[in-house]
């Protein structure tokens, strides 16, 4: 199973590799969120996980683009923020297939949010 991790700091995506390391998931990291779609296209992850503060384009916007898009729209996504935002809650929620997750987070949610998502792929979609 692949997980797909677009995020800006490199420190927090080494630690969603740390946390992923256990259940032997394959790993690939974007840190500039530069040529998304291609390489979901290419990588055919299992879960995305997108950091809402990327740039130039921002996390938000990149999950609009992907479930417009029919190839992507069942992939499931995990959007985390280092802020609260209500709006930005509520407009995730508008989205199938996704979670949205606050930091800092507890480590158990995260593992479990990605392990639920995970199995539901696998079991679920083709």
């Amino acid at each position: 199973m692949k997980v797909l991790v677009f995020e800006t700091s490199k420190d927090r995506a080494k630690l969603i590799r740390d946390l992923l390391a256990d259940y032997r998931y394959k790993i690939c990291i974007n840190y500039g969120g530069d040529h998304i779609l291609s390489q979901i296209k290419e990588d055919r992850p299992s879960l995305i996980i997108l950091n809402a503060n990327l740039k130039p384009t921002s996390g938000i916007t990149i999950l609009e683009k992907l479930k417009k898009d029919p190839r992507f729209r069942k992939i499931p996504v995990i959007l985390i923020s280092n802020f609260n935002s209500q709006e930005l809650a509520r407009k995730v929620k508008q989205f199938p297939n996704v979670d949205y997750l606050e930091e800092p987070f507890k480590i158990k949610n995260f593992r479990h949010m990605v392990e639920r998502w995970i199995n539901f792929r696998s079991l679920y979609v083709n």
